[in-house]
């Protein structure tokens, strides 16, 4: 299928059924061989995305600029409304020029018109190339029928740029993150990948424990393809644990992190730890897993870490996640606001079916 969008010729290519499996080879290459400076979240291998999920890969002609460029749509199939489809597009604006952010707005909006099953888009903008240009387009988002909401993971964030020498990160990085490091270092505490299956049971209870202690109510991530993805792309993902006195045991796991990296940007993803106490007290101990993380990302030519979201001063008083937001400014950098999320419900027959559905659940629980 081809949109004329005026000065923008998009491509439609949806993903075939897999079990026409020429046909879906062919898509699968194509994505694969466009997708090297796609969001984590766009690309065909990430982790967390589901079995559930399909596929839409867009390819976007700038008629006047001769200009290409790719995006990756996923297709929900809405289990509150049977026969429905949910068209979900994660951190559009990494890796692609502005015209292209436009334009995808732009073809969303004409595949739900012409697609009667479509019954919600949404977009997730992330703009951490050019912040301010996020609010000219929600401004145009808006002219086109899209709602502006609350984004599904964060609005503002922390980027760093990455030390690209010893002596800038002593400049750059708060002094107590290469004191708690040598702490660690002199009581015999090791830092290591982590690509042995063997760990998922103790990284479940790692979130499991970090969860209960900022009272978020989330869903545990599959900590199988989390480890999978770090042994099979070390190219694009990265899973570090601290354990305890070196020993590799998996109940002497006390902390982990896992990051990601797309061009020349590095993602925090997910992290969790447990207490580490000795007779002084209770030893930080992310900040040096950062240190290692940090090496990671730069030796594969990232420039900045994106540390996925932050608590602005006046609302850090009172925050159950305010240390977290703490910890993360102690590497530098700066606060900007990047996230905004893009909502579109092009049918009124699917908005009154789901409001419905909704206030018949509501009357049921109670």
């Amino acid at each position: 299928m081809q949109l004329n969008l005026g000065t923008c010729r998009v491509h439609v290519l949806p993903q075939p059924a897999r079990n026409d499996s020429v046909a879906h080879a062919v898509w699968l290459k194509e994505w694969q061989q466009v997708s090297a400076h796609f969001p984590l979240q766009q690309r065909e291998d990430w982790p967390l995305a589901g079995a559930a999920q399909q596929g839409i890969l867009l390819r976007l002609d700038s008629i006047g600029q001769q200009e290409v460029a790719h995006v990756g749509v996923r297709l929900h199939r809405l289990r509150s409304l049977p026969g429905a489809w949910y068209l979900q597009v994660p951190k559009l604006g990494v890796g692609i020029p502005e015209w292209a952010v436009q334009a995808t707005m732009l073809a969303l909006r004409e595949l739900a018109a012409r697609w009667w099953r479509v019954a919600r888009v949404r977009i997730e903008l992330c703009l951490l190339g050019n912040p301010d240009m996020l609010a000219e387009f929600e401004r145009e988002a808006k002219k086109q029928g899209y709602s502006v909401v609350p984004p599904l993971e964060y609005e503002h964030t922390l980027v760093v740029p990455l030390p690209e020498t010893a002596d800038q990160a002593l400049i750059q990085f708060h002094r107590s993150v290469f004191k708690n490091t040598r702490k660690l270092e002199r009581a015999g505490h090791a830092i290591r990948p982590i690509t042995d299956q063997r760990y998922f049971d103790r990284l479940a209870a790692l979130y499991a424990e970090t969860m209960s202690r900022t009272g978020a109510r989330v869903d545990t991530p599959d900590m199988v393809a989390v480890i999978r993805s770090a042994a099979q792309r070390p190219d694009r993902y990265h899973l570090l644990g601290l354990f305890h006195k070196g020993d590799d045991n998996p109940e002497s796991l006390m902390a982990f992190r896992w990051c990601g990296r797309a061009g020349c940007y590095a993602f925090d993803l997910l992290a969790a730890s447990t207490r580490l106490v000795d007779e002084s007290g209770q030893i930080p101990m992310m900040p040096a897993i950062m240190l290692d993380m940090f090496g990671w990302a730069r030796e594969l030519g990232a420039t900045h870490f994106d540390f996925g979201g932050v608590v602005l001063d006046g609302d850090l008083q009172g925050s159950a996640v305010a240390g977290i937001s703490r910890f993360k400014m102690q590497f530098g950098g700066n606060v900007a606001r990047v996230g905004s999320d893009l909502l579109l419900e092009p049918r009124l027959g699917w908005r009154i079916l789901d409001r419905a559905q909704r206030i018949v659940r509501r009357r049921i629980e109670n």
